[in-house]
């Protein structure tokens, strides 16, 4: 088979997912893909560009779906956490795209949308997303850390501590009516 672009961004998630991020260099790719350094480079510009479509890969999926803007926000950073916890090391992937391009996150402008729904302006929809995603990826980072100095898996579903912290974020930014 070929090399393509696609075939390095599926080895490279595998390799992501299998060994975490330490041991994602363009040499392991390589050396995965059977092929030298150099012509993983002619489909992707460097280890920053790489991580940034494994963090769009790993959010591809995540949807924000609910009758009311809140309730979409809700089950967005549910499916959010299930996504990121399948992957090691996913917050701080996610974390560096979000820093490089953070309009090519899909859930980062999907959510944004929702909170601009609620009546708040592009700039605090962005505020609110931006800060809706960094407690997101700052409570997976607990929960991965937890993982690996327990020796146990990451909880398949957000654990109660999760869904509080993203309700008491989305009462923060929810505009009052009264």
């Amino acid at each position: 088979m070929a090399l393509s672009r696609e075939k390095i961004l599926s080895t490279a998630f595998n390799l992501l997912k299998q060994y975490g991020l330490a041991d994602l260099s363009m040499r392991r790719l390589a050396t995965e893909l059977g092929v030298a350094p150099g012509s993983i480079y002619y489909h992707v510009k460097n280890k920053q560009e790489l991580l940034a479509s494994l963090a769009s890969r790993m959010l591809a999926d995540v949807r924000c779906e609910g009758a009311t803007p809140t309730a979409a926000l809700m089950a967005g950073a549910r499916e959010l956490y299930r996504q990121l916890a399948q992957v090691h090391e996913s917050a701080e992937v996610i974390r560096m795209a979000l820093a490089m391009h953070p309009n090519k996150l899909a859930f980062f402008s999907e959510s944004q949308e929702l909170f601009e729904a609620l009546s708040l302006n592009a700039e605090q929809g962005q505020n609110a997303s931006r800060a809706l995603l960094h407690l997101c990826l700052s409570l997976m980072e607990e929960e991965q850390t937890r993982a690996l100095l327990c020796g146990s898996a990451v909880p398949e579903y957000p654990p109660s501590p999760y869904i509080d912290a993203v309700h008491a974020l989305l009462r923060g930014w929810v505009p009052c009516t009264s």
